[in-house]
Parts: structure tokens; C-alpha cells; sequence
């Protein structure tokens, strides 16, 4: 279970997709209205200024399935994810919500069954893979330990999407970006294949000041990034 957790951390992570117009008008237009109006900043994450997207991840061995919504304003800086899993173990069922929040450099993540949860200060300049890969920073050191290639371009619901390949350890697999926001990923860790699918998106929403509170009634323990998570 360990080695699934790993990968719904990888899913937040990785780069650089560019919008797919086919009309040629449309598309300049569109590209002059991004750089006056939804340019991302230097420190922002994503090409897209707010957004909620979902995607579902289908589990091995048929141990049930993921939907995962991503919630994000201020082109990244301040994003909330919420994974709802409903998976089969021993003949037994469990259906939980875990969530994570990035806000004022803080992560903080906790689980809808317990009343505690963790928060570590988040450093945008450490370079993990499992956390805040970004491909298009990466020197020739790291694109030789992740084994980093670029594999074209595929269109996802009529979004032109980079897509990427890796391996590391005994993790590899590929994932489709656009606008930097990962709308498909096909993982296999330790053998056992794991799949996540599109399934909606929504640009340039409003997104409420209350999506991004800290919840009041979870008693969040502050944790530090073991030092071999980063190398």
C-alpha cells in the first residue's frame, strides 16, 4: 500500500503542456489573452490561473478505483487535492477521503477517518520526484536517474498534452501533461499496473476562499522530509 501512496504523490507532480487549437485564428488569439491575462507567474505551477480537474486511477488485481479532484487558484501556489478511494481487501470494504492542502508553504494532509493529520513546510526548490518533479528544470544528471524521456504529444478530450515517459527503482510509467496539469498517467510499480483516466476539467473557475481552509476540528502534527526522500 506504500508503494500506491508514492504514486498519488507523483501525480501532483511533473510539467509542461501546451493547449491544442485547430483553428489557426483562434489560436493566436487565445496565445496573446494567455500572456495579458492567465500567464503564469515564475513561481506559479501550473499555465492556468484556477481549475478543478478529476481524474479516476483504476487499482491492480481489481482492488477497487481512485477519483482524485484537484482543486487550484493562483496558478498552483494555493491547491487542494481530495482522493476518494473505495477499495476491496480481504473481502472486506473501505471507502475513504484523503486530503492534502498546499497553502503559505505549508502541506498538510489528513484522512477523513481520523481526527490527526501531518503538515510539512514545503520547499519548492528540492528536487523529489515522489513530491514536486518538474521535467523542464531538470539537469542532465537527473534526466539520466529518472531515465526522462519526452514521447510527443497525444490529444486528451481535445487537449494536446506532452507526454513523458521515466523509470526509477521499481517505479516507471508515462504521464500526459497540458498546461503542466497531468490529465493521464499509466504507472507499473513492483509489476502491478496502475491506470488513471480524465474525467473532467473546469477553467478559470472561481474557486471559493473556503476550498483552501486549514479544517479546524484535525490536529495536525508538523513532520519533516527524511533527507533520503530527496535524493
Amino acid at each position: 500500500m506504500k508503494k500506491y501512496a508514492w504514486y498519488f504523490l507523483v501525480i501532483m507532480a511533473f510539467t509542461s503542456c501546451k493547449n491544442k487549437l485547430s483553428d489557426s485564428t483562434a489560436a493566436n488569439s487565445t496565445e496573446e489573452a494567455a500572456t495579458t491575462e492567465t500567464a503564469a507567474p515564475v513561481d506559479g505551477r501550473y499555465e492556468l490561473k484556477s481549475g478543478i480537474v478529476e481524474t479516476e486511477t483504476v487499482m491492480p488485481g481489481g482492488m477497487g478505483t481512485s477519483v482524485m479532484k484537484l482543486i487550484f487558484d493562483d496558478y498552483g501556489k494555493k491547491k487542494k487535492t481530495e482522493i476518494t478511494t473505495a477499495m476491496s481487501f480481504a473481502g472486506k470494504g473501505m471507502n475513504t477521503v484523503s486530503s492534502t492542502l498546499l497553502l503559505d508553504n505549508y502541506i498538510y494532509a489528513w484522512s477523513s477517518e481520523m481526527k490527526t493529520g501531518t503538515k510539512m513546510q514545503y520547499d519548492p526548490s528540492a528536487v523529489d520526484l515522489r513530491k514536486d518533479m518538474d521535467f523542464s528544470k531538470m539537469t542532465d544528471e537527473l534526466r539520466q536517474k529518472y531515465n526522462y524521456k519526452e514521447e510527443g504529444e497525444e490529444t486528451i478530450n481535445g487537449k494536446s498534452c506532452k507526454v513523458y515517459s521515466y523509470s526509477v527503482e521499481e517505479m516507471s510509467g508515462k504521464v500526459w501533461l497540458w498546461k503542466q496539469i497531468p490529465l493521464k498517467m499509466e504507472m507499473e510499480v513492483g509489476g502491478q499496473k496502475i491506470l488513471t483516466n480524465f474525467k473532467s476539467i473546469q477553467e478559470n473557475v472561481n474557486i471559493p476562499a473556503e476550498s483552501f481552509q486549514i479544517p479546524s476540528d484535525i490536529d495536525f502534527k508538523e513532520i519533516s522530509l527524511p533527507a533520503t526522500a530527496v535524493h
